[in-house]
């Protein structure tokens, strides 16, 4: 059917509800946070509206990504946007085609199996789509192939199964009525709203208790890392200030005692890797300090290491700890070749110790990043004193330079080792325009928490980055989060099936009261049939008694006049009382029908000579009285049966004996026809029809008119009583042509071979 303004205007209306109920109560928001509740009311609104409500699902997660793309940075390539439509219109065109009879029939509400069974395929079974679905795309949003998604796919499971199984009664109520009062189903639409909205708060609260929890770890680690880098920083600091003193505090410190002060604050596992001593030499005493220690070097323009040109001072290293691997280095001149690197204007200005920007050190035939602490060491400071390029060094008190040379990559590997699991760490030198990549690499920030912290390291700028290692999607959760998440989606789902169940418990009970209602009806119209068949029979028996006794009385008149011959009068006497002893078995026969004393033998005979000798008995019983039964016989009758033979016998005589009467004609045709939809069942019927008349065929009696039959004899009443006993039944019917059809049939079982056989053996042993 196609779409109308109304239906258009509220699935807009609902699914603006959806996108904005989703971006409240989801933290962090992603991409797939929307699609479980989308899917799960697109299920209700397809099963509620139909399939064409599909486009409208379509045009609003377009709509609505480009709104995630603009306001939340979230960027969603195609092939997310093509699976997340597909997913969403295929799990809602299953569910509408599983529940599409019990909506049509409206007879989900008719029982509790229905029921289950209805929300169990617009809930849980084909919620799985979806929730398979997310699956793919979180791992595309991510580039990344994940193991730990088992939160994810429940959660997001659990979403769209709340979202239908909560909407679609609700919906389905608010137009069909499911056989409910309106107070009744305004009473389930309310409950169900309320506990949706509960259940949405209480998923809310999951999410802060994981939000929370992810938070608190991660500021833990950023505090640690900050602390174990200024600890880190405070130490290497503390080792230059000392060595500085040591310097300051001596007029002259000898390579022992600078190795043996070294030696005691230098630890292998430090991040420093190498102390040394640059002392201020002037240009006269340049050729003593040769002399007595190693050439003073400087670079060339080919960055070649050459004998340093002539200047009024210079700061040659003198020591180095370790030397070993470090002996290249003395007799550098810090003053000239650290330009690039540190300036050493800034260091004699400055009162605290001073760090360069990272350069690349060689160790172990690797490059890592190294940074140069220098510290000013001075006899007496003037420190109204300004330095420049073209003063540094004449200044009085300057004595020299301590540098400390730190690799951090030893000691940030060990931070990274211990917070690898849950936070990757990039730090950089952003001191300046270009920021330059002291340890780590550039990080993926994508769905997941992350903060960049800024530390002053002696007058450098570092940017310390945390962010988490997995998406927040592919973490562990706690048990907090899974026993919230696992106990709404039960209590949800009891919930609306206690609701529901109440409707069920109702509707069960309307149907009971129904159909118990229509039992007292059948069973006082078949109590009723059954007084008056009773009351016809009696009548019926009444009068054949009167008749009876009429004959009797009549007889007697005749045997009192002499005028009468008497022989006349005795055989009327005699077959009043033949007549009237029949009628008093058939009495007893009913009496004990009725009580259910009455059995019926099952023996093995010949059915067709069964018919000859009842043939021979009709012509010489109706010889006398001007009447005649032709009997036929059907090609399929049976030879041989398992039946009651008195029963068929007596049966068939009250039969004939009121059929003449019945259809008010002395010529009847009797046909005997069988009926064997199975072997071991087979039905025999006694069709009476006029002798005249067209052969029985079922299509005749499309518009047959039914006709009580005890209220034509004794013995028709009887007869039924004897069909009805042997698993069959008497019909009297007169067709729209005005034919008269009296029909009986039973249940006979046909005879095996080997008891035919055994019936022949007795037969001729006699």
């Amino acid at each position: 059917m196609p779409i109308n303004i109304q239906q258009l205007a509220f699935t807009l209306l609902i699914y603006l509800f959806v996108y904005a109920s989703t971006v409240f109560f989801i933290e962090p928001y992603s991409f797939i946070s929307f699609i479980g509740p989308i899917a799960g009311i697109t299920t209700a609104l397809v099963i509620f509206w139909g399939t064409h409500i599909l486009f409208i699902t379509a045009l609003t997660v377009a709509v609505f990504v480009i709104f995630l793309s603009w306001h939340f940075q979230i960027q969603a390539n195609l092939a997310m946007v093509l699976i997340t439509v597909l997913a969403i219109v295929l799990q809602s065109y299953w569910a509408k085609q599983l529940s599409l009879d019990k909506v049509l029939q409206q007879n989900w509400l008719k029982s509790r199996q229905a029921l289950f069974s209805f929300l169990f395929i617009i809930g849980p079974l084909t919620s799985t789509v979806i929730a398979s679905a997310i699956i793919v795309i979180t791992m595309l949003d991510n580039e990344l192939l994940g193991t730990d998604l088992l939160y994810t796919f429940f959660s997001s499971w659990a979403s769209s199964v709340l979202f239908a199984v909560f909407f679609t009664p609700i919906l389905l109520l608010t137009e069909k009525q499911q056989e409910l009062v309106f107070s009744k189903r305004l009473l389930i639409i309310f409950a169900s709203s309320l506990a949706f909205i509960a259940l949405s708060f209480l998923f809310k609260i999951a999410q802060n208790i994981q939000l929370d929890n992810r938070y608190k770890a991660f500021s833990h680690i950023e505090n640690e890392v900050q602390r174990s880098i200024k600890e880190e920083v405070s130490i290497i600091t503390s080792k230059i200030d000392g060595l500085s003193a040591l310097i300051k505090a001596s007029d002259f410190v000898t390579i022992s005692e600078f190795n043996t002060f070294a030696q005691n604050i230098y630890h292998e596992n430090s991040a420093m890797r190498a102390l040394e001593w640059a002392p201020i030499v002037k240009h006269q005493n340049r050729a003593d300090f040769e002399k007595e220690s190693m050439p003073i070097m400087e670079r060339s323009q080919t960055a070649m290491l050459q004998r340093a040109g002539i200047r009024d001072v210079y700061a040659p290293i003198r020591y180095v700890y370790p030397s070993f691997g470090n002996q290249i280095i003395l007799g550098y001149d810090v003053l000239t070749n650290s330009e690039n690197i540190i300036s050493m204007v800034d260091v004699t200005s400055s009162e605290d110790i001073i760090a360069s920007a990272p350069l690349n050190l060689v160790q172990d035939n690797h490059t890592n990043p190294g940074i140069l602490f220098v510290s000013a060491v001075y006899k007496n400071r003037d420190i109204s004193q300004e330095f420049s390029k073209d003063n540094l060094g004449n200044e009085q008190g300057l004595l020299g330079y301590v540098v400390g040379v730190v690799q951090f990559e030893p000691f940030f590997k060990n931070i990274a080792e211990f917070i690898k699991d849950d936070i990757n760490l990039l730090i950089e030198d952003v001191s300046s325009t270009q920021p330059y990549i002291i340890f780590g690499k550039q990080l993926n920030n994508k769905n997941r928490h992350a903060k960049q912290i800024t530390l002053d390291i002696n007058s450098r700028q570092w940017r310390i980055t945390l962010a988490e290692h997995k998406p927040w999607q592919m973490q562990k959760k706690s048990w907090q989060s899974w026993s919230i998440v696992l106990g709404a989606i039960i209590a949800g789902i009891l919930f609306q099936l206690f609701i529901l169940i109440m409707a069920v418990y109702s509707s069960e009970l309307s149907a009971q009261v129904i159909r118990k209602t229509r039992e007292l009806i059948l069973a006082k119209d078949q109590s009723e049939r059954g007084n008056t068949a009773k009351s016809n029979f009696l009548m019926a028996l009444n009068k054949e008694i009167k008749d009876l006794l009429q004959v009797i009385q009549d007889s007697t008149v005749q045997l009192k006049s002499t005028e009468q011959p008497q022989q006349s009068a005795l055989y009327s006497i005699d077959m009043a009382k033949q007549n009237m002893a029949r009628i008093l078995d058939m009495v007893v026969d009913v009496s004990k029908m009725e009580s259910g004393e009455l059995l019926i033998a099952s023996n093995s005979f010949d059915f067709h000579d069964f018919l000859g000798n009842f043939d021979e008995m009709l012509k010489s019983r109706f010889e006398q009285q001007d009447k005649k039964i032709t009997l036929l016989i059907d090609a399929d009758t049976p030879h041989f049966i398992n039946s009651d033979e008195g029963r068929i016998q007596q049966l068939l005589l009250a039969l004939c004996e009121s059929v003449h009467e019945l259809f008010d004609i002395n010529n009847v045709r009797l046909t005997i026809k069988v009926y064997s939809p199975q072997h071991s069942a087979t039905t025999l019927l006694f069709v009476f029809t006029e002798h005249n008349g067209e052969c029985f065929e079922s299509q005749r009696y499309s518009d047959d008119i039914s006709v009580e039959l005890s209220q034509y004899s004794a013995q028709l009443g009887m007869s039924r009583d004897i069909c009805q006993l042997m698993g069959g039944d008497v019909s009297f019917d007169i067709t729209p042509s005005g034919s008269k059809i009296l029909t009986a049939s039973i249940k006979v079982i046909e005879t095996s071979i080997e008891q035919q056989e055994s019936y022949q053996a007795q037969f001729f042993d006699q």
